[in-house]
């Protein structure tokens, strides 16, 4: 079958007038329906421009309460540690309403946003729990209060300084200077020691002297320099006994200092006990074997 144009172009000049009469019998008033078009691009503009206002003033809002509740004055007798953990959480809340605030505004209707967020919530929940148990560890952190900003804890091996107690970590400053970051669920289902929580602390030590020595006079020796060490208290008293017998003779003493003296007196103790055992003839013991030679 043969292609006409002038046919073809025939057909569509027919086609084109059918659509007018159809548009000019049709009972649609074109005036009134770009008038509501116009309408509701109006609406929507003023939507989007109102989502945009309320997005900037609500950020300023929620900067303003935060700092406003975090200087009130209740706010400063709270722990530091609660402090920034309710620092986190009031911004996280506020941001949350802000959000759902602006979802308002654009006449999304509520009861679908939150058959959606029921769901995403759910699905969220599955994927995160270990995050979720996190958060609710971080709760207990703030509530319980095992430890605060600024302890000296031990917790999974980790020995340090409490630096901050986050919504789903708490961060370790070691000895060493290293930032170790704990999940708080870790902080609240592994042993936890926290060596701060008392205004005082012992000193544990194993001291030894060699056989032959003098046991009531090496003893004295350790009480005499306890009494001049400006670390160690007199109440609770030092406390010096011979407790082994192996390949020497072994006291252990236990010196009580204050929390915050506790290394600088474990090591002038380990230092002049040593020095006060050369001065007064006390030998301290070191590793050999004997041996004995049989002739036959």
């Amino acid at each position: 079958m043969s292609f006409n144009p002038f046919v073809f172009a025939l057909d569509a000049d027919a086609v084109v007038d059918t659509a007018n009469e159809t548009i000019k019998g049709s009972s649609w008033n074109w005036s009134d329906v770009w008038k509501s078009v116009s309408d509701k691009l109006v609406s929507v503009a003023g939507r989007l421009l109102a989502c945009v206002l309320i997005l900037l003033v609500g950020h300023l809002i929620i900067k303003l309460v935060t700092k406003k509740i975090l200087n009130s004055k209740k706010m400063d007798k709270l722990d530091p540690g609660v402090r920034g953990f309710l620092r986190t959480f009031i911004k996280v809340l506020l941001n949350l309403i802000l959000i759902v605030s602006v979802i308002g505004v654009l006449g999304i209707p509520m009861a679908s946003v939150i058959a959606v967020l029921g769901t995403a919530g759910a699905a969220v929940a599955l994927a995160l729990q270990g995050t979720l148990g996190n958060l609710a560890s971080g709760i207990m952190l703030v509530v319980l209060r095992p430890f605060r900003v600024g302890d000296f804890i031990e917790v999974g091996g980790n020995l340090g300084t409490v630096l901050e107690i986050g919504l789903f970590a708490t961060t370790v400053v070691t000895i060493d200077n290293r930032h170790v970051i704990v999940p708080n669920s870790t902080m609240t289902t592994s042993t936890l020691i926290n060596y701060s929580s008392e205004e005082l602390r012992r000193v544990d030590m194993v001291v030894h002297t060699a056989y032959g020595t003098d046991m009531e006079k090496a003893k004295q020796v350790i009480l005499d320099y306890a009494k001049e060490d400006k670390y160690i208290l007199d109440d609770p008293a030092p406390f010096v006994r011979m407790t082994d017998m192996g390949d020497s003779m072994e006291y252990t003493v236990r010196m009580w200092v204050k929390n915050a003296d506790y290394w600088d007196a474990r090591f002038n103790l380990s230092e002049n006990i040593c020095k006060k055992f050369a001065e007064n003839g006390i030998n301290v013991p070191h590793h050999q074997i004997d041996l004995h030679v049989v002739s036959k």
